[in-house]
């Protein structure tokens, strides 16, 4: 295996450079895969991961005849694996298939898009209709693969549902983009998909994803967060109206049906709408969706059920009788799919208002026009990543840039139940001794006193004078960010500024890497972000990234660490800020000829106890708490004058 990393590599990739990490992480996925044993690896900026994994693997598949499921967090990393990485891996591995797959609604549906282009308007602002479906089918039939922005709505009257899809008896279904890419998937040695569709495929038992050997989860410090939100059951208010209006038209289109049965079903699918409508307006006065968009169940919040199933018991019925009696097998998929749907979306509603189970946590979220989602949310994921992972893989891996404090995993087996994981933290290759700095704040006052907003906007200030630009200044409060930017945007006329939420996040890059600025961010920009070069040299910790627990599912998680006796700062909140803390710090150095400095402007670093995690987590370098010493890492480096 290694002759790859040492001998084909380097005529594949101009530049390559040997990295011993990234063999060393080679070694211990072929150990893993070749033992049956799961594996937690850390790899730091630089390491080159992606191949340091897909290049035993490949070679794991080939000669054992062995499927390996490869999952990302985001679909800028699966296509990145999929168009860049895999193409490289076939030079090396002639005959390997593979194929990379997304969600079912990321793909146009032929069959509706050629009724759509005669019969519908939304096309009427656009100067060519047949150019728009030519680049999407030429780019495999994916939304994201368009160059034209396609509003909302237009891209629902044309993509791939699977309450519409004709499947097999559809006349595009060997041309259809969906349904080829699920046949070539199933021929293929290494699939490439995303979380989402990793565990939505799960809670409906592995009905999309063929069987496999290995499964690696990258960008896995996303992974506890996807689990949790995947296997949640879910009711959604404007989903569940949809489904009683499908199944109306389903009776009300079909005129040999019985008059009794159409006039039953309008009757009870008018009343279970009404009732679920004033339960549903009655939330406002018994929750507190009055004053936020999403409210954490207390037990005994709610007594009784809405019994929809009961309710709606004679329409059950005669769906029921129509999927036996039909001869036309598109109708009977077609009952029984929305049977299906009616039977678990109701029992979730009421399993919801029943309650009382301690496995798990149940919530309210108002979207948007008052769309209200009831979720049903575990507390533990160890018992699902045994049902979904650990039964169905003989090999799981995890990798990611942060999974690790100072070299412990603790946090993560914990998470998932992988005490009998080996696990490795591989340093990144780059030199950071060299070529970075940490500044920790020791002068400003802590963020929690009232002389933080204002002392930051000056340290701010100072820092772009200092700097120029090239900078971003990452915030943890969307108002604080732009209380910070209103003060500073005009005072440096000669340097862009920018603020998130002004265009989107790819335009903002672009525009950044364009000319030196200063952008001013959170969440979005902590984690994902490549900027190689003089472009980006300075990242701005304005606040450590904890998390304020308003949300229900983090004040569930939290209260449930105290409730069976932990500590909820120091089991959750702290390995959480510092992940978070790695990911920002990760977006200064991404090649091994950048530079740059990481300021953390909260000093609760330099005064607090667990100030040393933060910092023992973080690429050694030099420490200051001096300005002037930022002033002379950027002389040094030519940066400013």
């Amino acid at each position: 295996m290694i002759k790859y990393f040492l001998e084909e590599l380097p005529s594949l990739i101009p530049d390559y450079e040997e990295r011993q990490e990234q063999i060393d992480m080679a070694k211990a996925v072929k150990q893993a895969v070749d033992s049956g044993e799961n594996l937690i690896v850390e790899a730091g900026t630089g390491v080159g991961k992606t191949l340091a994994y897909l290049i035993p693997l490949a070679e794991y598949s080939l000669e054992n005849k062995k499927r390996i499921i490869i999952s990302t967090y985001s679909k800028a990393l699966q296509s990145q694996i999929f168009g860049h990485d895999m193409p490289l891996i076939e030079k090396m591995f002639p005959g390997i298939k593979y194929e990379a797959m997304f969600g079912s609604e990321n793909y146009i549906c032929i069959r509706k898009h050629k009724l759509l282009k005669d019969k519908t308007t939304l096309f009427k602002n656009v100067l060519d209709t047949d150019q728009i479906i030519d680049f999407i089918s030429a780019g495999g039939g994916l939304k994201e693969n368009s160059p034209f922005e396609l509003p909302k709505e237009v891209w629902d009257g044309i993509k791939r549902e699977k309450a519409t899809c004709f499947e097999e008896d559809c006349k595009h279904f060997n041309k259809c983009h969906y349904w080829s890419v699920r046949r070539r998937m199933f021929k293929a040695d290494i699939v490439i998909i995303n979380h989402h569709l990793f565990f939505a495929d799960a809670m409906v038992n592995r009905k999309l994803l063929p069987q496999a050997s290995v499964v690696v989860f990258d960008e896995a410090h996303k992974l506890e967060d996807t689990m949790r939100m995947m296997c949640s059951k879910k009711f959604n208010s404007f989903d569940f109206m949809r489904l009683l209006k499908d199944i109306e038209g389903f009776f009300k289109s079909r005129k040999k049906d019985a008059k009794e049965a159409r006039s039953r079903v309008k009757a009870e699918t008018t009343e279970a709408k009404a009732r679920l409508q004033e339960f549903l307006s009655s939330l406002y006065d018994t929750t507190a969706l009055k004053t936020s968009s999403t409210v954490l169940a207390a037990p005994g919040m709610f007594t009784g059920t809405l019994e929809l199933r009961h309710m709606l018991k004679d329409t059950i019925f005669y769906i029921k009788t129509r999927a036996t009696e039909t001869d036309s097998k598109d109708e009977k998929k077609f009952a029984m799919l929305l049977l299906e749907r009616l039977e678990e979306s109701a029992g979730t509603l009421d399993e919801w208002l029943t309650g009382g189970d301690g496995e798990y946590f149940y919530w309210i979220e108002e979207e948007k026009s008052r769309n209200i989602v009831f979720y049903i949310t575990p507390y533990d994921l160890k018992k699902d990543f045994e049902q979904h992972i650990r039964c169905n893989y003989d090999t799981a891996i995890l990798t990611s840039a942060t999974l690790s404090i100072a070299d412990d995993f603790s946090y993560v087996k914990k998470q998932f139940g992988l005490d009998d994981a080996s696990s490795s933290a591989l340093n990144s290759p780059f030199d950071y001794r060299k070529n970075s700095l940490i500044y920790v704040e020791k002068q400003m006052a802590a963020p929690q006193s009232g002389d933080y907003a204002g002392q930051l906007i000056q340290r701010c200030r100072e820092i772009i004078k200092a700097v120029g630009g090239g900078i971003f200044m990452l915030f943890t409060s969307s108002d604080m960010m732009k209380k910070t930017y209103s003060a500073l945007f005009a005072e440096f006329p000669g340097i862009p500024m920018m603020v998130q939420g002004e265009a989107s996040p790819s335009k903002i890059i672009e525009k950044f890497k364009s000319e030196p600025s200063v952008l001013f961010a959170t969440n979005t920009f902590w984690q994902g972000i490549d900027i190689k070069g003089d472009a980006l040299k300075c990242v701005v910790i304005t606040r450590l990234p904890f998390e304020v627990p308003d949300h229900p599912l983090q004040k569930a998680v939290y209260a449930h660490v105290v409730k069976e006796g932990g500590n909820d700062f120091a089991e959750v909140a702290l390995p959480r800020a510092v992940f978070m803390l790695k990911q920002g710090f990760g977006r200064l150095i991404r090649s091994k000829d950048d530079y740059g400095v990481v300021m953390i402007l909260d000093s609760r670093v330099a005064y607090k106890s667990y100030g040393r995690l933060f910092i023992s987590a973080l690429p050694e370098t030099e420490i200051t708490h001096e300005m002037k010493d930022v002033e002379e890492f950027f002389r040094t480096k030519g940066a400013v004058k």
